[in-house]
This record gives C-alpha cells, sequence and structure tokens, in this order.
C-alpha cells in the first residue's frame, strides 16, 4: 500500500494539510477536478474527548440486515501484521482496532483519533524521541477479555518476523534504528522472546516506545496494523491470516480463500469504547470473484441481495459512462479522486542501463493505459513520484516527456540501435490483463522486446517484493500512510533497508546521494518538509529513473440501492464500511 509523516502531538489539534485536491462523497458527479475540488485537513486531535467513544451517530441509520462487498481477488494477507493493501486494512476496520486511527466525514476532513489508546499519544519530553500510550480500559476481544498493552507489544513483535512478512515496516525500523530491523530482535518465533528493543509494557494499559532518534510521527504510523493486539495464545502464525482473533465491532465468522468472507458482530465490543466504529448491519459479506464488469452490471440491476452490495473494483471502461449518464444511478455512484500513483516499476538491479530506463520512460503510452480505467473517470496521467495530494507537491516539467501516447522514435534514439529483452509480470485480474498489452506494444513500437508472464494476482505484490525476482517490469501503486512524502519516498526509494523479500522498494533502487537527501528532509516536521521532498521527488526522476510513474488513479463505481453510509477514503482510498447501514 504506502506511508507518511510528522509533527508532534501537542498543544491544540495540529492541521497538517489544506486546500488540497481531493474529491468525495456519493454524490455521483461527473465534469472537471476544478469542479469538484473541496479543502482537505488533517488534524491530531489532542483533546481526549475526540478519543472518547461512541461514534456519531450516522443520519438515518439503523440497525440488521447486511452489507455486501464484491471484490475480484482475494485479500493479499487479513493477518494485522501483514497487511499492506487497502481493500485489507478497510475490512479490518471491523475486526480490530490499533493504537490509533484517522476518523473521516467523507468530506475532506481527517482526523487522528487514540481508537485503543486514550489520545493520539504523549510527547513525553517534547523530542519526539519517547511517547507513551495508554490504553482504554473496557476494550474486549471476541471472547470477552481484556485487551492489554502486552498484546499490542506482542503484535508489534510479531512484526519483527521474517516469516510473516509483508506488513508497514515503520515501527520495526525506528525501534531498531535500523533499516535492517531484524538483524538483532527476529521476533517472537526466532528470537524466543517477545521483549521488543525500545519498546516497554509498563502495566497493563501502558506501552512507551523510546528512540534513539526523533520520530514526530508516530502518532500515524502507530494507526497502521502494525500495533493490533494478539493475545500470544491465539498467534497460529502463518495461518493467524485465516482467523483473526477480533477487537472491533466484527468477528470473522466464516472465511473460505479465494471464495468469501463472513463477519458477525463481536458481543463484547462496547461502542463506549470506540470513538470511531458502529455495528450497524447484522453481518458484512465478502463475495470473492466476479471482475468489476460482473459487479457493476449486477449492481446496476439491483436485484436481491445486490442491492445492499457494493462494487469494491468499480466501473470497468465499457461501463463508466453507463454509470456516470444514468440518472437514476446517481444516487448511488461514487466518482472521486484516489491518492494512488501507480508506476511502471523497473528493476534496478537488472535494468542497470540508464539510457534504457529513459527509453523506457520516453515509450509508455500513458494515456492508452488511462483509457483501459475508463479515461478521465479512471484516473489522470502523471509524470512525479508523488500524488497531488501530497503536502509539498510540485508539478515540475516532465524530464522524460513522451507525451500522453509515448514517444517510440526519442526511445528508439536512446537505444542506439539495441534492442533490449525485458520480461513483464502481469497480474491476471482484468486490471493486468488490460494494461499489459498497452505497456507491451508501446515497448515494441520503441525497439524493445517484450515477453509477458501472467501470475495470479494475491501473488503479484509477494513476487515483486522478493529480491533476486526474474521479472524486468511491473505495475505497482502505492499512496501514503498519512498526508506526507515521508511515508512513500523513503519506503520506496530508500536502498538501505532492502532485504530478501517483503521490500516496498520493488524497483530494487539505491542511491548514497537521494538516501542522504531523504535523511536529511526527514528531520524536519512536515509543515517545514514538504519542499525538501518535492526537491527529491524531481531529483530522483531527472538523475536516475527508477520507474515510470503512470497515472493518478480515480474511483468510479456503484453501489446498491439499500447501502448507506458508504464513502471512498481520503485516507486509504477505498471504501470505509464502518459508518455503513443496511437501508
Amino acid at each position: 500500500m504506502r506511508p507518511r509523516r510528522a509533527v508532534a502531538a501537542t498543544g491544540v489539534a495540529l492541521v497538517l494539510a489544506s486546500a488540497l485536491a481531493a474529491c468525495s462523497e456519493n454524490t455521483g458527479e461527473s465534469g472537471t477536478e476544478d469542479e469538484k475540488v473541496q479543502q482537505k485537513t488533517s488534524a491530531i486531535a489532542t483533546d481526549p474527548k475526540e478519543s472518547q467513544g461512541p461514534a456519531p451517530e450516522v443520519p438515518g441509520a439503523k440497525r440488521g440486515g447486511t452489507i455486501r462487498v464484491i471484490q475480484q481477488s482475494d485479500f493479499e494477507h487479513l493477518d494485522p501484521q501483514r497487511t499492506y493493501t487497502v481493500n485489507a486494512m478497510a475490512a479490518q476496520h471491523m475486526i480490530v482496532r490499533t493504537l490509533t486511527q484517522f476518523r473521516e466525514d467523507g468530506e475532506g476532513k481527517l482526523t487522528l483519533i487514540g481508537d485503543l489508546a486514550e489520545t493520539p499519544g504523549t510527547d513525553v519530553n517534547n523530542d519526539c524521541k519517547v511517547w507513551e500510550y495508554k490504553l482504554k480500559k473496557g476494550v474486549k476481544y471476541e471472547d470477552g477479555t481484556e485487551v492489554k498493552a502486552a498484546d499490542v507489544a506482542y503484535g508489534i513483535a510479531r512484526s519483527f518476523e521474517e516469516t510473516i512478512d509483508g506488513g508497514a515496516t515503520y515501527i520495526q525500523e525506528w525501534l531498531a534504528d535500523n533499516a535492517a530491523y531484524n538483524e538483532t530482535y527476529k521476533g517472537p518465533y526466532t528470537s524466543g522472546s517477545t521483549d521488543v528493543p525500545g519498546l516497554e509494557v509498563r502495566d497493563d494499559h501502558t506501552l512507551v516506545f523510546t528512540f534513539a532518534k526523533p520520530h514526530c510521527d508516530l502518532p500515524f504510523a502507530v494507526s497502521l496494523p502494525t500495533t493490533a493486539p494478539v493475545p500470544p495464545a491465539k498467534d497460529t502464525k502463518t495461518e493467524y491470516d485465516r482467523r483473526i482473533f477480533s477487537s472491533g465491532p466484527y468477528k470473522i465468522k466464516e472465511y473460505i480463500k479465494d471464495t468469501r468472507l463472513v463477519l458477525e458482530r463481536n458481543e463484547h465490543w462496547d461502542a463506549a469504547t470506540d470513538p470511531l466504529r458502529h455495528d450497524y448491519p447484522d453481518s458484512y459479506v465478502w463475495e470473492i470473484g466476479p471482475d468489476n464488469t460482473a459487479q457493476t452490471e449486477r449492481i446496476i440491476a439491483d436485484a436481491g441481495d445486490d442491492a445492499y452490495s457494493i462494487s469494491s473494483n468499480g466501473a470497468p471502461q465499457a461501463l463508466v459512462n453507463q454509470v456516470l449518464n444514468n440518472a437514476e444511478l446517481k444516487d448511488r455512484t461514487i466518482s472521486t479522486s484516489q491518492p494512488f500513483v501507480y508506476y511502471l516499476s523497473i528493476n534496478n538491479e537488472r535494468i542497470t542501463d540508464i539510457n534504457v530506463r529513459k527509453a523506457i520512460a520516453y515509450a509508455i503510452d500513458k494515456q492508452g493505459i488511462v483509457l483501459t480505467q475508463g479515461g478521465d473517470a479512471g484516473g489522470k496521467v502523471t509524470h512525479t513520484l508523488l500524488a497531488d495530494t501530497t503536502i509539498g507537491w510540485t508539478d515540475y516539467p516532465n524530464p522524460y516527456d513522451g507525451g500522453p501516447n509515448g514517444n517510440p522514435d526519442k526511445a528508439r534514439e536512446l537505444l542506439g540501435g539495441k534492442q533490449p529483452e525485458l520480461v513483464m509480470m502481469a497480474r491476471s485480474s482484468a486490471f493486468g490483463q488490460s494494461t499489459h498489452p498497452v505497456v507491451k506494444e508501446s515497448l515494441e513500437k520503441a525497439g524493445f522486446k517484450v515477453t509477458v508472464k501472467t501470475v495470479e494476482t494475491p501473488q503479484h505484490n509477494p513476487t515483486a517484493r522478493t529480491r533476486g525476482n526474474e521479472y524486468d517490469i511491473y505495475i505497482s501503486n502505492w499512496a501514503a500512510d498519512w498526508p506526507s512524502a515521508a511515508s512513500t519516498i523513503p519506503v520506496l526509494w530508500d536502498g538501505r533497508g532492502l532485504g530478501p523479500q517483503g521490500n516496498s522498494n520493488v524497483s530494487y533502487f539505491n542511491s548514497d546521494e537521494v538516501n542522504t537527501k531523504i535523511d536529511e528532509a526527514a528531520a524536519l516536521p512536515a509543515g517545514e518538509a514538504g519542499p525538501r521532498w518535492a526537491e527529491i521527488d524531481r531529483l530522483i526522476m531527472e538523475k536516475y529513473v527508477p520507474v515510470v510513474p503512470l497515472f493518478q488513479s480515480k474511483f468510479t463505481g456503484v453501489y446498491g440501492s439499500k447501502v448507506g453510509g458508504v464513502f471512498i477514503s481520503d485516507n486509504i482510498g477505498t471504501h470505509i464500511l464502518y459508518n455503513a447501514y443496511a437501508k
């Protein structure tokens, strides 16, 4: 998925970003971005009352019924310490709780609140090196036992294990003060200990983080599933993916891989402890398998259970106009910008010739790729590493401007008569099968020889994250974990933390120059660091070309007439379900 960064949670609520381009809500509007831009703000709620439950009631919501989510591919992981995809995070909102979480209103306002914790955290010495978290009392698991600080610490300890890799690594790297975070402490299975360096369980409800360097963005980082509590007795290691032990309003009733996930209420969840979630539906059901065409056609028809369903993957190109131009669908259509940037990632350990990478950048038909996703309803062509919703984002001139459809002649000039052979990895999903022909054709027009190998979608990301994989190019995407480039550029282009598996830096790019500038920018508060991150964005693209930014995405999709309370998150870029209800 992605990351972010930046300020100490002291004093009043801290506004981190404003007037950022962001569309929202279930308006079903078409039209230009300018017509739908609204103010987006992100703040830390330092008043403890903001972190108390219950969550404000949703107008018109009633208890009962079942909300259904239709998605094409199964979750890569549901184990919270392994999760780094947004569809899984959206599901986990209903199953597990974390130290903090973003509360959203569907209209561009994000507020970081205490979730398991009483507040977003206390910066003990006002230097961002020691952080204290007090857990709320009375937060219970599905068996009625209380969530304890030791369970949160154990969850973090699990995240150090290579055998259950896949999740975010901020907290591990900061505690270890080392990008290779498990060199010393390797997790509870391998090291035989739950004592995480720098993490102290002071009592049943107090957890203290101590860092060698300032990390002012810890309140944001602990909103990620890394801090989901796991009782050691319930840990089934790699099998935990199949049956998470719930601390949220719902628990897993049934999970059949590649088929369905069914959630039912956790009777021990107490709304008085939860400022974020509701448990309006009796159950949630994920149906796994139908592609975006089948999803959209079924929900347009609005028959039976489909009237209570949400299309997770959105409308395909062939149905976008039908969705946007049908007045009867307007009230149940979402058409909104997302924070995801899609890249053609180039494996820099395999493609070491800078001119070959430049030629790829010139050759790619970006607009052709966007057209496969619905044209303007699916996204907009970009050339920057950062999304335009990032603090400090700058629209610098494209250093390899082949026009929207690519420039094969310029690419051939850079290749100087060579015909490099490239192996492309493509997902088996509709996205993968619609985009890879455009990439292949545009590169072959420029003189490349391209072999495409399709892998099952759940295996795509783990394969790309494995160092030494056999592929030269693959399409990846990223959205920041909080509104700062600090959760994008260091994660995707700092090569010091590259390991054998679980790499978010899937271009396998490593530059001493860039790493130094990353350290300099990371030492600054978010409000000051924005322009520095933008400079690094430009430096990486102009001088190194480790990837080719393709487009920033937009979601256009439908939901059934009996679904209420659903919107697209400005934070994770997919459907938020904690306000959902069945009409």
